[in-house]
This record gives C-alpha cells, structure tokens and sequence, in this order.
C-alpha cells in the first residue's frame, strides 16, 4: 500500500503544507522566541540545527500514523508564522489533540482561528474525528479564548498532568465534537 500524500490546506491568507529542512531558518526564529515555548516542554531554540530535529520529529510524526503537524504560512509572503496540527491521533477511537503556536507579531490577527478552522475540518471529515481534545495551562488565556471562540468546552483540570521545564503542571482539559463542529458550522451558515 503506497504512502497517504501529507495534506496542504489552504485559507482566506493562509498556507497549511508540510514543512521541510528548508524551512528549518523560519522554524528556528520562530521557537527561539521564549514567548512562543512559554506553555509547552521546549526552552527558546539557539541553534538551526534544533530546529532541523523538530522537522524530522513532525515528519516522523506523520510518518507513523500518529499525527500532523502544519506549517502555517501567509499566502502572499509565504512566511512561516507559526504551526498546528494533531498529536496523539488514536483511528481506533477516532480522536486526538490538538496542538498550535504563533509568532508574537502575529498573535490578534486571526491567523490562528483560520488555521484550526481548516484543520478542524480536515480533522472531522478526512481523518474522521469523533473528538478533538486540546490540553491547555491555566495562565495560557490567549488558549482559552482561542478554542472557546472554536466551540470547544473546558471539561475539566487535570492536576499536575505535566511535568514542563522542571515544575509540575495542571491542564485544562477542552474538546470538541464532531457533532458540535457541525451544529455549530451549520448555524453559521443560516
């Protein structure tokens, strides 16, 4: 059986492909920016080569049927501005996480919103989802406004679930349905 092609999506202002080492100097400045590892178990890049790795752990990624991750670049500049995508994707029980982050100078424009809307879609209609969960840290409100404005709904917190940068972690547990995503889709359209 030949290998399924990556899926490259495309918004409004926005490229979703598959990043490649040639985008290993835009991968690099955007996670040698501290406020964009802030939340998650990375310290901020200092070297391409770190970058480089992190490509090959997203194509391993895909590679193994365990997710997805997006570079997202602007339609006109084709500048890398930030990635999304799903981790710990489980076919058998048709779900799986989301993960994103943003360079600064872009945070407030909508970007990000685009982004998930196309990867939601995807998510729910080719991967066919059932759930979508987002595991977020409590002082990350830019998060909590980002997948409450999606439809997600917090469920619950998951005491010290995470151990990032030395501390243990809650999480906010958010997820989305495939029924809610189209309830929510079709009230738009009327």
């Amino acid at each position: 059986m030949e290998p399924k092609p990556f899926p490259t999506l495309e918004t409004e202002r926005l490229t979703l492909r598959r990043m490649t080492q040639a985008d290993a100097d835009g991968l690099f400045v955007l996670y040698a920016r501290p406020e964009v590892v802030k939340f998650i178990n990375l310290e901020p890049m200092r070297r391409v080569e770190q970058a480089k790795m992190l490509i090959t752990m997203f194509e391993a990624l895909f590679e193994s049927g365990r997710g997805l991750r997006w570079g997202v670049f602007t339609l006109e500049e084709g500048h890398l501005i930030g990635t999304c995508g799903f981790k710990e994707w489980d076919p058998r029980r048709f779900r799986a996480e989301i993960s994103y982050d943003l360079a600064p100078d872009s945070w407030g424009s909508g970007y990000m919103r685009e982004a998930l809307v196309a990867i939601l879609d995807y998510g729910f209609h080719q991967m066919k989802l059932r759930r979508v969960e987002g595991l977020v840290d409590p002082e990350d409100t830019r998060s909590h406004n980002l997948l409450t404005g999606l439809g997600f709904r917090m469920e619950g917190v998951l005491r010290e679930h995470d151990f990032i940068k030395g501390q243990f972690q809650d999480d906010m547990v958010f997820a989305l349905l495939h029924q809610d995503w189209e309830e929510d889709n079709q009230k738009l359209e009327d």
